[in-house]
């Protein structure tokens, strides 16, 4: 496959990863908690923070709001994870499932995405990684413990796989912890101001009966772990504003619906509604 290079405004995300030392850390991180994110609270602290981070890196502009979000969020498709120390939120990352907008990184890597769909796959995208510590060491810990709960939520809701895109430096991190593979050959980033970027894929059942899939799926969380945690209607409008206010939908023009797609979602999270 030839290298493909897109241009400015589309969604793809590139995750940020401190870099990692050459050996995972032994210790666990006392008080550290990992869950999904439905507050309000929490999940203005998960969008500052990736934004925060894309500021420190020079990735986005400066925007009134101080959050980064794209039309993905918004989708029921998608769901967002925090690591809380205490009441702080101090790690994020998102999975956005394959569906009314497709993958984030389709836009760069629209065959790969096509061969796993023929496959018969379904698969979700790790996306709007993000970390509010210098320590690689942990880090680490903290981005493992995370993908464990992340790739048993994908599981639960009937994912085959992950897939992200990401650096080619941070791409050996993701091969060491969950670990992927590398499929797609290095691409230009619009989200890294013309940095590299490596689509990375991992199908669960390739890896079924390994220590790898045991450790992840021997014994799954409990269902209050992995449990669906919709949205408000009021936390859905008020994030549909501020993606409103900081134009996001203009960086996804491969599907030119922004406004109807955010209307329907509408449509579809106040149907889901449980609380």
């Amino acid at each position: 496959m030839q290298t493909t290079h897109v241009a400015a405004g589309t969604a793809t995300v590139c995750p940020l990863i401190p870099s990692a030392p050459k050996t995972p850390p032994k210790r666990s991180i006392p008080g550290l908690r990992y869950e999904v994110a439905s507050r309000r609270e929490d999940l203005h602290e998960a969008f500052s923070l990736i934004y925060q981070s894309y500021r420190h890196a020079g990735l986005v502009e400066a925007n009134e709001s101080q959050v980064r979000l794209t039309p993905f969020h918004l989708l029921p498709t998608t769901e967002v994870f925090v690591t809380k120390l205490g009441e702080k939120v101090v790690s994020t990352v998102s999975l956005i499932g394959d569906g009314e907008l497709g993958l984030p990184l389709e836009s760069i890597y629209p065959k790969n995405v096509e061969l796993i769909r023929n496959r018969g796959l379904r698969m979700g995208e790790i996306g709007s990684l993000a970390d509010c510590r210098d320590s690689p060491v942990r880090f680490i810990e903290t981005f493992a413990a995370m993908g464990r709960l992340l790739a048993q939520v994908a599981k639960t809701r009937g994912y085959d796989g992950l897939v992200a895109a990401a650096h080619p430096k941070h791409a050996r991190l993701y091969q060491r912890i969950l670990p992927f593979e590398q499929i797609g050959k290095m691409s230009t980033c619009p989200y890294a101001n013309g940095n590299p970027a490596v689509m990375l894929a991992l199908v669960f059942e390739d890896h079924r009966g390994s220590e790898l899939y045991e450790r992840f799926f021997g014994s799954m969380s409990s269902v209050t772990d992995t449990v669906p945690r919709p949205w408000s209607a009021e936390t859905y409008d008020y994030f549909h504003k501020l993606l409103h206010s900081n134009r996001l939908q203009s960086e996804r023009p491969l599907s030119g619906q922004g406004g109807p797609m955010l209307s329907k979602r509408r449509a579809v999270q106040n149907s889901r509604i449980d609380n």
